[in-house]
């Protein structure tokens, strides 16, 4: 193993699979203790290492080995994890019930490439939790810098060497609208997932002031409104029958 974590960081790896069991358990009716799940791009580990109690097993893929991978297979006897590549998969066609997509496709050179590998593996009938950045959200969310996005790259870059304090921070990500994310993912039975979301949130007993905010708010504006969210969260299906 080559790395322990990643330059982005590895906290709040338990909040984050908590909100990807939230959002499959809302939004399927599939029992996910029956399920097999890949992670795919999971980097250090963690996230799939806090899935593997919900999931009858979990793998976790990434170009890039990593240090704690032993120390997470150790403490649960269904989690393992592949050094591969994420847009040339090496697992069976049709083989994996659920897919955790969790933002990769900002990263990869090929995302369409990315979605064709998903599709390949999934089960007919399969799921894919799919989430990622949106271009049009004007604050970039790896720098977290406004508009440095939308300007061509060699000049955010050039930007970002002279004026960041942070010189960690890496403009690694190339995001894209809610249009042409949805055409890529066109051979999916598609589900926007945020909406939905937004909506349990708020009308949860235990929901903080913003969450309320959006109680009278109606489920279709909501919709009409999603291409403006600051990232999207689709649950995939692909079609055909278990």
């Amino acid at each position: 193993m080559t790395h322990s974590d990643p330059h982005w960081g590895a906290e709040d790896r338990d909040l984050k699979a908590k909100n990807i069991v939230e959002v499959l358990e809302l939004l399927t009716d599939r029992p996910l203790s029956t399920l097999s799940c890949v992670d795919i791009g999971c980097g250090s580990g963690g996230i799939s290492f806090h899935l593997s109690p919900a999931f009858k097993s979990v793998c976790g893929i990434d170009p890039e080995p990593w240090q704690r991978w032993d120390k997470f297979i150790a403490e649960r006897s269904n989690l393992s994890f592949q050094e591969g590549s994420v847009d040339t998969l090496g697992l069976a066609d049709a083989s994996v019930d659920v897919v955790i997509c969790n933002q990769v496709y900002e990263h990869v050179p090929s995302p369409e490439a990315l979605i064709a590998q998903i599709h390949r593996i999934l089960k007919p009938g399969g799921i894919c939790y799919f989430a990622g950045p949106n271009l049009l959200y004007p604050i970039e969310p790896h720098v977290h810098w406004p508009f440095i996005h939308w300007i061509p790259r060699r000049w955010a870059l050039a930007i970002l060497r002279v004026f960041s304090p942070d010189k960690e921070k890496v403009l690694d990500a190339y995001s894209t609208t809610y249009w042409r994310l949805k055409h890529w993912l066109r051979d999916f039975l598609i589900l926007d997932a945020v909406p939905p979301l937004i909506k349990h949130k708020a009308s949860a007993e235990t929901s903080g002031r913003i969450w309320r905010l959006f109680r009278p708010v109606p489920l279709s504006v909501l919709e009409l409104f999603a291409f403006l969210s600051p990232g999207f969260i689709f649950v995939l299906t692909k079609p055909g029958k278990l």
